[in-house]
């Protein structure tokens, strides 16, 4: 039965359409994981929009402040999930 079944696998490389989505250059998060996992966490497990954590600064900021602004609104949202689920809890 298995002989007319077709398998296919697709790799989509979401990094790139992460930079590019947040208005970040090219490669700004190969070595971010942790802020990866938590942008991918808040896109997917909370459908949070992009325009709040996307950089809107000067588009000649340098990569590190450009990352600066994207990991501090990452967090800021990730505070107040953290706060949310708490205030369930009681």
């Amino acid at each position: 039965q298995l002989e007319s079944t077709l398998f296919a696998f697709a790799v989509v490389e979401i990094k790139p359409q992460l930079e590019l989505l947040l208005g970040l250059p090219g490669g700004a998060l190969t070595k971010e994981i942790k802020l990866t996992q938590d942008l991918t966490s808040l896109f997917v497990d909370y459908q949070v929009p992009s325009d709040i954590l996307k950089f809107e600064g000067n588009p000649a900021a340098s990569v590190q402040e450009k990352l600066t602004a994207v990991r501090e609104h990452t967090a800021s949202v990730l505070n107040m999930i953290e706060e949310a689920r708490k205030d369930q809890a009681r």
